[in-house]
């Protein structure tokens, strides 16, 4: 069992890494595809999978991408739907 979420956490690690480097290449088109198999992990995964995708995915890409808001928020906005609200979750947790 440990093995199958060594492989889960391997493999969303791996999307996030090719996710920065398109993002740094400018590669709109390959950033979209990529999202989109997050998006399918996302929906179709278990509540351990979403937890991973929110924490190792969605987190730190989103935290880049707002620290450099003038070309980030073009990629925060093309995220998928249910990305998308997750990542506005994360926004308005805080309560501010």
């Amino acid at each position: 069992m440990a093995m199958k979420y060594e492989n889960e956490i391997h493999k969303i690690e791996q999307l996030e890494a090719e996710t920065l480097q398109a993002v740094f290449k400018g590669q709109r088109k390959r950033v979209i595809d990529l999202y989109e198999k997050v998006e399918q992990l996302f929906s179709g995964g278990s509540s351990y999978v979403r937890s991973l995708i929110i924490n190792k995915f969605i987190f730190p890409l989103s935290q880049l991408l707002e620290m450099n808001y003038s070309w980030g928020k073009e990629y925060l906005d093309l995220f998928p739907r249910q990305l998308k609200a997750e990542y506005c979750r994360q926004i308005y947790s805080s309560g501010i």
